[in-house]
């Protein structure tokens, strides 16, 4: 059961969000507002007791909407009110925010994990072969809706398949808590391939990386610290470097034809090996 209704804002508890309120994200939300109103009602849930009874409604979706509504000065907002436990609620908060464009992939890997954990305090651990055939033994499951692939309803949505869920999950699993929480607002945060190679990385040695950023925040240079310096070689030592390989990787007669080549009798050559035996 839904009912649409106008609430005052002064009874919905806000409480602890899986997205944090962005302040100018919510600026431009009520700028909008102002123009076109609330398009998209916010969704809450009924919590009589919350507060003592002072917030007989909990935020369930609809965070920047809420806070735009109150930069602007508005006493009600439209919600829809759901039937739901705080399970459930938690599941359509994290369920909204995976659909949102803004998301950056770390933000959209951490959704993903906690939407899974969640589901599965609620209805049980997931059997990665329950349902499937016996060679496919990767992790694409299915946890939004009976008989809908968690892969499939994220590409409708948000333009990606079944690897990129795989992969989304693998950072939200294997990336360090303290890492994540150093890279979230940076540029790294939104590239999916820096952050796999992160994710394979020791815990160990995640959580370095995490508080090296806390003096240097490149990346690429925290990396490069632990990195032993490259050797330097001079061109006339990689030339004979190559020349060696070269030779190692011929046979005797591409050999002789080099000697000859370069003026050099083969049966020379032949002979100072034999006197050199």
């Amino acid at each position: 059961m839904a009912d649409l209704k106008s609430i005052a804002l002064s009874a919905i508890h806000v409480g602890e969000r899986a997205r944090p309120v962005d302040a100018d994200h919510a600026a431009a939300i009520a700028a909008s507002m102002v123009d076109r109103g609330l398009i998209n009602p916010i969704t809450v849930r009924p919590t009589p007791a919350a507060n003592g009874g002072k917030t007989p409604y909990t935020l369930i979706a609809g965070g920047h909407r809420l806070a735009a509504g109150q930069l602007n000065g508005w006493e009600e907002i439209d919600a829809i009110v759901v039937s739901s436990d705080a399970v459930e609620a938690q599941l359509m908060e994290i369920a909204e925010n995976l659909y949102r464009n803004e998301l950056s992939a770390l933000d959209r890997a951490t959704f993903v994990l906690k939407y899974r954990e969640i589901y599965e305090e609620k209805h049980g651990k997931i059997d990665p072969k329950g349902g499937r055939p016996k060679k496919q033994c990767n992790d694409y499951t299915v946890i939004f809706a009976p008989g809908r692939e968690l892969s499939e309803r994220v590409q409708e949505r948000l333009g990606i398949g079944r690897r990129t869920y795989f992969n989304v999950l693998k950072i939200g699993q294997n990336l360090r808590p303290e890492l994540r929480k150093a890279l979230r607002g940076t540029d790294y945060a939104d590239d999916q391939t820096a952050l796999l190679k992160l994710a394979k990385r020791p815990p160990e040695e995640q959580v370095r990386v995490a508080a090296a950023l806390e003096h240097e925040p490149d990346l690429k240079k925290v990396l490069a610290f632990g990195k032993p310096p490259k050797p330097v070689v001079s061109k006339h030592e990689a030339a004979i470097a190559r020349l060696r390989t070269a030779w190692h990787s011929a046979d005797e007669q591409a050999r002789a034809a080099f000697l000859a080549e370069i003026g050099i009798d083969p049966l020379d050559v032949s002979d100072q090996l034999e006197a050199a035996a």
